[in-house]
């Protein structure tokens, strides 16, 4: 058992190595941040004009943009496109004889990826708040652990999405269409808009899928926080990350089992 999670420990050094080692990609990816969250921050200044808008102050929404921002900016994986280019190139063969489990080797490998990021975006992300909206009178110190408890399994979840648009490529010859839907579904069910903004049939059904649970819940509880929310949006949150990584760990083994390598 401790020889496993060595070589786990082991890939995610591997990773923030290589992720430090190639910083100007974090560089360019934080200006993108900040155009992004000045642009959307001044439209809703001027939707804000006439004050409150659903329950969420401006002070409240620009706290939230940014902390939507961070998630999908700091704690994404890009795992559905190095999938979809090592099944069409052959490479997956080689990846999948390593002394590891393929899908807890690409969960270490992201974790890697995302620590330099979480800690450049988090602190951009605060500053960024503090000089648009001033300081969020709403937050709860109570609320932290929940709050990165929440983070966490918003950032698994969304992993363990990307890695089931990734195991499509097994069957088909390009995934991408179905990342730009699930891109386009996080993106209206809380990554811009609050889930309380969506007309009023749509709610339930927006909070009864698991794609308001990467953005809205964390960032939700950030502007919020309320210990009986936490409770309803963790359990939530934990429910669909269980049911995801049960359902990637199920079809990885049939993709494998059945798999055809078409070059390399």
């Amino acid at each position: 058992m401790g020889s496993n999670i060595s070589k786990y420990i082991m890939v995610v050094k591997v990773s923030l190595s290589n992720a430090l080692a190639y910083r100007i990609a974090i560089y360019s990816r934080l200006c993108f941040y900040t155009l992004f969250v000045y642009v959307f921050m001044s439209l809703w200044g001027a939707i804000y004009k006439e004050g409150s808008v659903h329950g969420y102050t401006y002070t409240q929404i620009v706290w939230y943009l940014a902390m939507t921002e961070f998630v999908g900016y700091a704690c994404t994986t890009d795992i559905y496109a190095v999938m979809n280019d090592e099944v069409k190139n052959g490479a997956i063969a080689y990846q999948l004889v390593r002394p590891t489990h393929y899908v807890s080797y690409q969960f270490a490998n992201s974790i890697g990826q995302l620590i330099p990021n979480f800690v450049a975006f988090g602190v951009l992300g605060i500053a960024l708040g503090l000089i648009f909206a001033g300081p969020l009178t709403y937050f709860s110190l109570a609320g932290i652990l929940p709050l990165l408890l929440s983070l966490a399994l918003g950032i698994a979840l969304n992993f363990f999405i990307h890695m089931l648009i990734g195991l499509s490529s097994f069957v088909y010859e390009d995934n991408f269409a179905l990342y730009l839907i699930y891109q386009k579904l996080t993106f209206m069910l809380g990554m811009f808009l609050p889930v309380e903004f969506l007309p009023q049939w749509l709610q339930p059904i927006a909070k009864a899928l698991p794609f308001s649970y990467v953005h809205w819940a964390p960032a939700k509880l950030f502007v919020d926080y309320s210990p009986s929310l936490a409770v309803w949006l963790i359990i939530r949150q934990a429910g669909w990350v269980a049911a995801f990584s049960g359902l990637v760990v199920a079809i990885y083994r049939v993709c494998v089992a059945r798999l055809q390598v078409n070059g390399g």
